[in-house]
């Protein structure tokens, strides 16, 4: 008879099944390098939301990565064509709720309907504090990001609506990225 030995997990492999928090780590510093304005970081708060309702109304939680690239990737074509990016976000806002509200997503599961006023919630918190004074919209800012980390953690504990990778990356990079906007506010 062989026995299985059942050592505990290596370091490396604790690491490796943390990958999305290093990434989320990551995100934040090279968000907040050389940021003196914490408004900058609405567009995070607004994309947050977006893909959590986009990846929703698909209804697909693997799909989010996917969701993720291409919103980071529209981003950066809209900046590198020196459009009005402001005005393209709201625009997809916009037609991601109504999508979802004609879709049916509003009778779905709750965890996944109730992405449609949170992207109204989030997305509105994310444009107010751009016309803000810089300190009034940093706080904003940095209180919708903690808004959002909690929903992160919710939907990373249900294991619903976006992958429990995104959600943990997410979650790191909300929460840290708005505890780091409001020490700079001190700073």
């Amino acid at each position: 008879m062989t026995e299985v030995s059942s050592s505990p997990p290596s370091a490396l492999t604790f690491l490796a099944h943390r990958w999305p928090t290093f990434a989320g780590l990551a995100a934040m510093a090279l968000a907040v390098m050389d940021d003196q304005d914490g408004r900058n970081q609405a567009l995070v708060v607004f994309l947050a939301a977006l893909i959590y309702l986009g990846t929703a109304l698909v209804g697909r939680p693997e799909v989010v990565w996917i969701l993720f690239g291409a919103a980071v990737a529209g981003v950066t074509v809209v900046r590198v064509l020196d459009g009005e990016l402001w005005t393209v976000l709201v625009a997809a806002g916009v037609s991601v709720i109504v999508l979802s509200l004609v879709s049916g997503l509003p009778r779905g599961p709750r965890l996944a309907a109730v992405q449609i006023p949170l992207m109204l919630v989030f997305g509105a918190a994310a444009v107010v504090a751009l016309s803000l004074d810089p300190v009034l919209g940093a706080w904003l800012v940095a209180v919708a990001l903690i808004g959002h980390a909690v929903q992160d953690v919710i939907v990373w504990r249900s294991g619903k609506v976006v992958a429990r990778s995104l959600a943990e990356f997410c979650a790191v990079l909300d929460f840290t990225l708005g505890i780091a906007i409001v020490i700079l506010q001190f700073v």
